[in-house]
């Protein structure tokens, strides 16, 4: 069962501001980038396959399209960032913080995603098909067409979250905490074993399931 009192969402370590230099060369396959921030910028059908980002601050950046697969983020912060269509696939996320901001169309597919935390994020039609997510928080957060069929979930809380048209088909679930969202499934309801709902839940489900079961409710 999860514990009464969770763990706190994940934070970044990250230098102060001052230290952080500015990121002015172009992102590249196989760069490396460390202790860098970047502010305003529009990265536009990019190719980083490999990259890695450690002790980074991405402020207002729009990620449009691109091949991204197998990049790193480590430490890194994201905020008021727009994701639109980028290939993350196989990408892999440790001690990362997304804040406000938008996702869309993100192929976060095979991808493995540690100790991340998505606080006021607007995930619409997202692909985490075969991803593992390990301490992973979504606080607040709208979740529109999420795809976690085949995904592995281990300790992933989605307080004040809202799902829509959500999609848990063949995911693994262990210890998952779905109290204090909204929960809307298109698929997948036979996924959740190894979740944990509150009783308010269960009532909105409850229509759901029993179709997913053949039942007629007279």
């Amino acid at each position: 069962m999860p514990s009464s009192q969770p763990i706190p969402p994940p934070r970044p370590d990250l230098p102060p501001l001052a230290e952080l230099t500015p990121l002015d060369s172009r992102v590249r396959d196989e760069g490396h980038y460390e202790y860098q921030r970047a502010a305003d910028l529009s990265w536009d059908d990019v190719f980083a396959s490999h990259a890695r980002f450690s002790q980074c601050l991405l402020a207002e950046v729009t990620l449009v399209g691109g091949e991204w697969s197998k990049t790193t983020f480590s430490d890194v912060r994201l905020e008021d960032s727009r994701l639109l269509g980028p290939d993350l696939s196989a990408s892999h996320w440790r001690d990362t913080e997304l804040v406000r901001g938008i996702a869309s169309g993100v192929q976060w597919h095979d991808a493995d995603i540690r100790r991340v935390h998505f606080d006021q994020v607007k995930l619409d039609a997202v692909n985490f098909r075969g991803a593992a997510l390990t301490d992973v928080v979504f606080t607040d957060c709208m979740l529109r067409e999420i795809d976690f069929g085949g995904a592995k979930l281990t300790r992933v809380r989605f307080p004040g979250c809202t799902f829509e048209e959500a999609d848990f088909s063949r995911a693994k679930l262990a210890d998952v905490d779905l109290r204090g969202a909204r929960l809307h499934f298109k698929a997948g309801l036979d996924a959740l074993r190894g979740a944990t709902i509150d009783g308010g839940q269960l009532v909105d489900l409850a229509p759901a399931m029993a179709a997913h079961l053949g039942l007629r409710i007279a």
